[in-house]
């Protein structure tokens, strides 16, 4: 194929350097867009929040725990320090059989909301040592224990919530309101007594109790059963609550997430839900059986949480994001491709002309991101694809005179958009085929120009 050197006495060399500065000028627009996108985004999830608020939120579960109060005096009886003594279940088990799901709308959004019947068991060990004391260095009033759940918002519980006893007798649980022998201060006054945090200070969830000490008996076995009917929004999280907990949660939902610091020791996904169930041991969990509130490291409890996310499989922001990415890439290739034909046709195009060639590419993203928002990315990348293919393809046309250069632009231009598409559909592989998409233009254009003279003078490249 003969190459025309003759682009009206104008150094092509300078020309490439004009094209490529054009090329990094484009990435404005397209940052612009970006801030667009991020901005949508921010939107859809300050909405999802908001709707998610309503039936609960992203939900957190901590099963039963059992909490007494205590006190320390010196050896002159007076109070030294007061605070919440806390005992852990030796094994816990959260079985939730169906997990039923419903998508909730707002405006152009959507939010995946649940709800869930738990059925919770926890098995006690107490110690020997159990027993009514208020007296002695260390007074644990056992007389004031209770048992309490945690959630992080009571608005998504569905139905009262009681505590089954082994002989069948069941106890409402009631509002957990904060013990007056427990502060939040550090201290009351200067050289006067230390008042520890509490359960409910360190974990900052919501509790619901029951009175537990008539249920305790030294060296004894205490098993509680409950039934929780929760809503939530988005995602469910278990804090392990016992030093063996056990979870296990079936769902209609299709397309989980799992998070959380432990993963399920097993999951099944199919079309119609998901299965999963976590395990996590007494070692794993890195916080003892029992102790003070304010030494037990809570927050790492807090931390080892198991979690399953209702992932929206439509997010079209995220893919616009991705897309937008590799926008400098794209809109380089077609620029390359408007510079190849006029070095062969041997037609000048003015700067002004890559310019608005530039800006159309550009214009792609912002359509492809609102179209998304109604009608999903696929659908919503076909048209702005086959509106930008055309007018660029078109405008080779007028630009080079012929309509051959319109057939050949937009086979070219399809070629680049569909390879796009490729890129947003991969995720592991998407950085090496941009990568090789990248040196791919970049030799294709060495070979087609390799006998061009881009000095522009009378001189011929060998």
């Amino acid at each position: 194929m003969q190459i025309s050197t003759q682009i009206l006495g104008r150094s092509l060399g300078l020309k490439l350097l004009m094209v490529c500065g054009l090329v990094v000028l484009m990435a404005i627009p397209a940052l612009f867009i970006s801030i667009i996108s991020y901005e949508r985004s921010n939107r859809a999830e300050e909405v999802t929040r908001e709707v998610g608020e309503r039936y609960g939120g992203e939900q957190t579960l901590l099963g039963p725990v059992l909490v007494v109060p205590y006190h320390v005096l010196d050896d002159e009886g007076v109070l030294k320090s007061r605070g919440e003594y806390v005992v852990f279940a030796d094994d816990g088990q959260i079985d939730i059989p169906s997990l039923r799901t419903q998508i909730r709308k707002r405006s152009l959004y959507k939010v995946p909301t649940y709800e869930a019947n738990a059925d919770i068991s926890a098995n006690f060990i107490l110690p020997q040592t159990i027993g009514i004391d208020t007296k002695g260095d260390n007074g644990i009033v056992w007389g004031k224990a209770k048992i309490l759940v945690g959630v992080s918002d009571v608005r998504g519980l569905r139905d009262d919530v009681f505590l089954t006893l082994p002989d069948g007798e069941k106890r409402k649980f009631t509002p957990a309101l904060r013990s007056e022998d427990i502060r939040i201060s550090v201290e009351a006054i200067k050289d006067g007594p230390v008042y520890h945090k509490g359960l409910q200070a360190l974990t900052n969830l919501q509790y619901m109790q029951v009175d537990a000490q008539d249920l305790l008996v030294a060296g004894g076995e205490l098993k509680l059963e409950l039934n929780v009917s929760l809503a939530g929004a988005s995602s469910l999280t278990f804090i392990p609550f016992a030093k063996s907990t056990k979870v296990s949660v079936t769902s209609d939902w299709p397309h989980p997430g799992f998070n959380g610091r432990f993963a399920p020791t097993e999951r099944t996904i199919s079309q119609d839900g998901f299965s999963a169930q976590w395990s996590v041991p007494f070692l794993a969990r890195g916080v003892a059986g029992a102790g003070a509130a304010h030494s037990l490291g809570l927050y790492k409890m807090i931390e080892q949480s198991m979690n399953v996310k209702l992932v929206s499989p439509v997010n079209p922001y995220q893919n616009v994001n991705r897309a937008l990415k590799y926008a400098v890439l794209f809109i380089g290739i077609v620029f390359l491709a408007y510079f190849l034909f006029e070095v062969m046709v041997g037609v000048r195009v003015h700067a002004a002309q890559y310019v608005l060639i530039g800006l159309t590419q550009c214009i792609f993203y912002l359509l492809l991101l609102a179209f998304s928002e109604h009608i999903g990315f696929t659908l919503a990348f076909i048209i702005a694809a086959i509106a930008t293919i055309g007018a660029s393809a078109g405008y080779a046309g007028a630009v080079f005179g012929e309509r051959k250069y319109s057939a050949r632009a937009g086979l070219v231009f399809s070629a680049v958009y569909g390879l796009l598409y490729v890129l947003m559909r991969l995720e592991d592989f998407a950085l090496m085929v941009g990568a090789l998409t990248a040196f791919l233009a970049i030799a294709g254009t060495m070979y087609l120009t390799r006998h061009v003279n881009w000095y522009g003078d009378s001189k011929q490249a060998v």
